[in-house]
């Protein structure tokens, strides 16, 4: 694919084995572990013009696609599924720092701190998980070059993250088995042995392929497969 058209080999070539198999000596030179576990940024105060969810779907998947991703699926969550259910940070422990605060009157929608933990109590309604094809297998290539589909999708779970919260809407990565929401977003199978199997636009099955997490989303969006 891309990178084997970049680098043509005729013979074995000591550095490209380097490049695919060997792990960066420094983590710091593979980017993915900081945007696959970056902080969510901030919520947008004020939520976008939402009418058509089906036209918005369309959009979100054309972004996955234009920042790498070669598919996308949308899949709406059951209510009482784990992946609907939205990770509160817990309060911390141990009376308030400062000195006390006098009565104060609030507003009948209460404080603002008291209407984000309303909001942030919401179930995520949908999940939208990205496939990414590569020539090597990431798991068995540990190089920067074996990751290259890893980090691809990480970039791609990352912006769709903040574009989403940019729009008003609670957006989170979730690294659980994105496995089962692909195959409910019709995005290919899993074959006995575990393995995705799916075909690449020549139509042909994709060597390999990488499922880089969920997005997890209250954005109103219209599922592109099953409910999970």
């Amino acid at each position: 694919m891309v990178l084997s058209r970049i680098f043509k080999r005729r013979k074995p070539d000591p550095l490209w084995d380097h490049f695919i198999n060997a792990p960066p000596a420094d983590p710091k030179n593979d980017l993915t572990p900081s945007l696959r576990d970056a902080p969510d940024g901030t919520v947008f105060p004020t939520k976008s013009n939402n009418s058509d969810p089906a036209e918005t779907a369309s959009a979100v998947m054309a972004l996955a696609r234009w920042w790498g991703a070669d598919l996308v699926g949308i899949v709406a969550l059951e209510p009482g599924s784990d992946l609907a259910k939205p990770a509160l940070h817990d309060a911390p422990e141990g009376p308030p720092e400062g000195p006390p605060e006098g009565p104060r009157e609030e507003s009948p929608e209460g404080s603002p701190q008291e209407q984000a933990t309303g909001r942030d109590a919401q179930p995520f309604l949908f999940g939208i998980v990205c496939a990414i094809f590569s020539d090597y297998d990431p798991a068995v290539a540990p190089g920067l070059g074996g990751q290259q589909a890893v980090q691809k999708g990480a970039v791609v779970n990352h912006y769709l993250g903040a574009y989403i919260r940019e729009l008003g809407f609670r957006a989170t990565n979730s690294q659980a088995d994105s496995l089962p929401l692909a195959e409910a977003a019709g995005l290919g199978r899993m074959d006995a042995n575990g393995k995705f199997i799916t075909v690449n636009k020549a139509g042909k099955k994709a060597a390999h392929v990488h499922l880089s997490g969920v997005v997890l989303t209250d954005l109103p969006l219209v599922s592109s497969g099953e409910s999970a």
